[in-house]
């Protein structure tokens, strides 16, 4: 895991190894942790307030621990969490790398079995794995992140590189600071090999995936759920992208100089528009359905229109009248 091109291995607070059999007990002391650590911070809400709510408290992430942690895996040095019975894992990009590219998933109990990167959003750290077995594997629900609160507990699990390797996940106890796009800041320390770690509520929902972190038990940043639904079918399909630049849809045709000539003179090679078999020469008469009289009326039609979407386009081929089907690309992201 990484900040500032640095690798992230000294905490703070210390990271509790919680077996599922030995969790009783312990949370009184990680409530102890996370008051001390956040002292300096301003009064967070749903703090316990008696013995009892601590008992709840604890029953409650005794809980989340014995659901989550099945579905918990190592990928490649970092973390991730099975979220379908068929095998697919969300990680962060700076793990997975790139698309199509092998990797080695360690499951709870030490065994090692095979997948292969999907896709990677490079802007805000997302990214997804396939194991190559379909399963049925053990998976955790999504949650949704948009109406996460500051004080709202939360618990994280995974593989820090400084616990030993083979054993169940390490569990986490603390609860959101902040919240805003891209990020969310929570106070359960996390460390180099949580990278892809997921986060979850006390019902044991994703909430969540441990992305970055520093020696300040406040810096632990993890990607939003949201932002992985944002973008699921494009991380699906595997591709590599940066959802935080601007991302522009691409026909790949251009006009002549003479601004009266309405024919298409420029198909770009490789182009959306050479592939649907758009020739120099062409003149758009209907894009999507709707009719063009002059060429400037086609850029705008193609900016409302998302990259990968399909559209028909009716084309004047000196006498003929041609009816093509061209799937849109994009320009940046």
């Amino acid at each position: 895991m990484q900040i500032h091109g640095k690798d992230c291995e000294l905490a703070t607070l210390p990271s509790l190894r919680i077996p599922n059999h030995q969790i009783a007990g312990t949370v009184l002391l990680l409530f102890w942790l996370v008051q001390t650590a956040t002292a300096a911070q301003p009064a967070l809400t749903s703090s316990p307030e008696s013995l009892a709510d601590l008992k709840a408290l604890e029953q409650q992430v005794q809980a989340v621990a014995k659901k989550a942690t099945p579905c918990v895996v190592g990928v490649s040095g970092g973390s991730g969490v099975i979220v379908s019975a068929d095998g697919l894992i969300l990680t962060v990009a700076h793990v997975g790398e790139r698309a199509d590219r092998r990797v080695t998933v360690t499951l709870p109990d030490g065994r090692r079995v095979r997948g292969r990167t999907l896709g990677n959003d490079h802007g805000v750290d997302a990214g997804m794995v396939q194991l190559d077995d379909k399963g049925p594997w053990p998976n955790a629900k999504m949650g949704t992140s948009k109406d996460l609160e500051p004080g709202q507990w939360c618990v994280t699990l995974g593989y820090p590189v400084s616990f030993e390797r083979d054993k169940p996940p390490v569990v986490r106890l603390g609860r959101i600071l902040r919240n805003r796009r891209g990020m969310i800041f929570a106070d359960c320390k996390i460390m180099g090999g949580d990278s892809g770690g997921p986060l979850f509520d006390l019902e044991g929902r994703v909430i969540g995936i441990g992305s970055r972190c520093d020696d300040d038990v406040l810096v632990n940043i993890h990607v939003p759920i949201d932002s992985f639904r944002e973008h699921w079918d494009r991380l699906v399909q595997g591709e590599d992208f940066d959802s935080l630049s601007p991302r522009l849809t691409f026909l790949g045709v251009g006009p002549g100089d003479d601004i009266s000539d309405d024919r298409i003179h420029t198909v770009v090679p490789g182009s959306p528009a050479e592939k649907a078999g758009l020739r120099p020469g062409d003149q758009i008469v209907e894009f999507g359905g709707k009719p063009i009289d002059r060429y400037e009326q086609l850029p705008p039609l193609v900016r409302e229109q998302k990259p990968g979407d399909k559209v028909t386009i009716v084309v004047r081929r000196e006498e003929e009248t041609v009816t093509l089907e061209v799937t849109l690309g994009s320009i940046g992201g």
